[in-house]
């Protein structure tokens, strides 16, 4: 036997006809309807289905024209001593400068401790050109923006420009919070650098903020940027250091505001709140991304992005580091796209209604829960996940992960959950369950790999519905403890087989060709595993090969069976132990995890031939195998 000590173990499996029973040999149909957009018989959703705002008058002209004639505009040349500025259109009070009228103006100098005030007619747009200014104000913003159509402030080429707010103490009744403020709807743009410093938030718009160019290096004791109807970003350099949200819209008044849109841009920001917030939708359409959040108070929301109705990202990189969720949406998050490196003290990608990842490359180096929502559909792409708990789970009730924290994860109990799989590469290690539905699991698609948990109180696949495969390729594997396999719906065969001892190393799947239908290494051992894949076919031989030092394992002497003496009802597990186990012939209805048999017509023992002290365990397909799964 020494001889043989580095072999792996070989398995002959025979799919019998009548004894065992492949799982898609009878027609089934797949999910029903749910939610009304997925689940349907594999319906394919395009990016136009969720196209909740907007985008094509996101910006506007003007909010991208940098163009100005310096002989045309109204030169404003700021100093402590005595601020120039030859137009009637803008009164100097000490270190206070108000413009009064519409028009351009170009700004140079500096201001030890005063502000430029904006407040014109109601139908006056003012366009302000910083070259080179620095403004410190000791009590207050340094610009303000009282009144006006809108303001455009442009950063000339080449200039570097800087704002410091050090306080805001006597403001409580004029509400102004912010180094750069607007009661109006405020544009930034231009190709040169503004450096912020504030005590309370960075630049504030109590309308819609644009920014549409310039470099912006911003640190605040609040929020970085904060839009009260929007937040729209279309090609600038941030660095964001923020006490709480580094990006944040909020409107209470209008369900349809306060939104995030993004096209381009190089964002990298550092938040002790979230990274992005939104009250209603985040939306990016490209972009680098690097964010990172982290708060040691329980009662502060530290999510990378967040949105309480859609969370919608088409394209962009993205590199997450967070102490809570990565991706967070109160209502649907939709992945369309972009490059994801999340690592989570929390869920990597959270929806409280739908998850749907349509494409892209997602890579969840670490987290509690990986993909998470009352639904999670996905069409394609490519997914690692590593997860503390499950890599990914469609919910019910109220998820604890979130560590008390506010948007703190809360699922419809009566809404139906389910996990739809129509495609993609999917690579799950998970010392929870793998894949973990509290309603029905269906895939039609796609490659998934699952390395479960090492123990028995998790399952590599867990469901509490229904469970069906009808395409694709499925290797899970875990401990028996709670294994369970696809359901008879499913109209492609599907094994589940028991190990009688841990094994560790590559899995592999071979037809009597040689040929090589599934390979995958486990990450921790196991002794269950799933596979399913389009090759498998009723009353075919394969040969299932595991572990690491065995001996190769013939079963010789196939159909040597004997009665049970414990026929009827029960777990379906022989006195003798787990060296032999039963196979249903007949109709078993399982009853959940861990539960014996409802009906059992009768059963057969298949003895397993024994080599080396190494048992072979027979196995079932579907739901001749439920009642092994104790």
């Amino acid at each position: 036997m020494e001889e043989n000590s580095m072999k792996r173990k070989y398995m002959i499996i025979v799919l019998m006809a009548g004894a065992l029973e492949l799982t898609g040999c009878s027609q089934g149909t797949s999910n029903s309807a749910k939610n009304g957009t997925t689940g349907s018989e594999n319906t394919i959703i395009s990016e136009s289905d969720i196209a909740i705002l907007d985008t094509e008058d996101m910006f506007t002209e003007r909010d991208r024209d940098t163009e100005y004639d310096e002989s045309e505009c109204t030169a404003i040349s700021l100093s402590d001593e005595e601020t120039k500025c030859d137009s009637d259109g803008v009164k100097m009070d000490g270190q206070t400068v108000t413009i009064t009228e519409g028009g351009t103006y170009l700004l140079t100098g500096s201001l030890s401790n005063g502000s430029v005030v904006v407040d014109t007619d109601k139908t006056e747009k003012v366009q302000l050109i910083l070259e080179n200014v620095s403004i410190i104000n000791e009590e207050g913003a340094g610009i303000c923006v009282e009144q006006a159509d809108k303001v455009f402030i442009t950063l000339a080429d080449g200039s570097t420009n800087k704002i410091v707010s050090n306080s805001f103490t006597g403001n409580e009744d004029t509400n102004i919070d912010g180094a750069i403020f607007s009661r109006e709807d405020l544009t930034l743009n231009g190709s040169g650098t503004l450096k912020i410093t504030s005590a309370a938030h960075g630049i504030v718009s109590k309308d819609d903020l644009v920014l549409t160019g310039g470099v912006y290096q911003i640190q605040s004791e609040k929020q970085g940027l904060s839009g009260k109807e929007s937040v729209r970003i279309a090609d600038e350099t941030f660095t964001i250091t923020s006490g709480t949200d580094a990006i944040h819209s909020e409107d209470t008044d209008e369900d349809t505001k306060g939104f995030v849109y993004i096209t381009g841009g190089v964002l990298t920001l550092a938040a002790g709140g979230d990274g992005i917030s939104s009250s209603y939708v985040v939306q990016a359409d490209g972009g680098s991304f690097d964010i990172s959040t982290s708060s040691t108070e329980t009662d502060t929301s530290t999510k990378g992005i967040k949105a309480q109705k859609y969370v919608i990202l088409k394209d962009g990189t993205y590199q997450l580091a967070t102490a809570d969720d990565g991706i967070h949406c109160n209502g649907n998050v939709y992945v369309c796209g972009g490059t994801y490196s999340i690592n989570s003290g929390d869920d990597g990608i959270h929806a409280d209604d739908q998850t749907v990842v349509l494409d892209g490359k997602i890579d969840i180096t670490n987290c509690y829960e990986g993909i998470e929502g009352q639904s999670v559909t996905i069409q394609d792409g490519t997914i690692k996940i590593v997860s503390s708990d499950d890599g990914l789970n469609a919910a019910g009730g109220n998820d604890q992960s979130s560590m008390g924290r506010p948007g703190e994860n809360t699922f419809q109990e009566d809404s139906d959950a389910y996990i739809d799989i129509l495609g993609g590469t999917i690579e799950i290690d998970a010392k929870g369950d793998g894949i973990d539905s509290n309603g029905d699991f269906s895939v039609s698609g796609g490659v998934i790999y699952v390395s479960g948990p090492g123990d028995d109180g998790n399952g590599a696949l867990d469901y509490d519905g229904t469970a069906t495969i009808t395409g694709g390729t499925v290797v899970a594997a875990g401990m028996s403890g709670m294994a369970q396999n696809f359901g008879s719906d499913s109209t492609q065969g599907t094994m589940l087989i028991n190990l009688d001892t841990d094994q560790s190393g590559e899995i592999t799947l071979k037809d009597t060709d040689g040929t090589v239908l599934v390979s995958y290494t486990p990450v921790r051992d196991f002794n269950s595993v799933v596979i399913s894949c389009e090759e498998l076919e009723e009353g075919a031989a394969y040969t299932l090969t595991t572990g690491l030092e065995s001996e190769k394992i013939y079963d010789e002497q196939p159909g040597l069976f004997r009665r049970a003496e414990h026929a009827g009802t029960g777990t379906g597990r022989p006195k003798n132990g787990r060296s032999e186990w039963a196979t249903v012939i007949g109709y078993a209805e399982n009853q959940g995890k861990g539960a014996a048999l409802k009906t059992a017509y009768s059963f057969l023992y298949r003895e397993i031939l024994k080599i080396g002290g190494v048992s072979l365990l027979s196995f079932g397909i579907g739901y001749t195998l439920y009642g092994l799964q104790h």
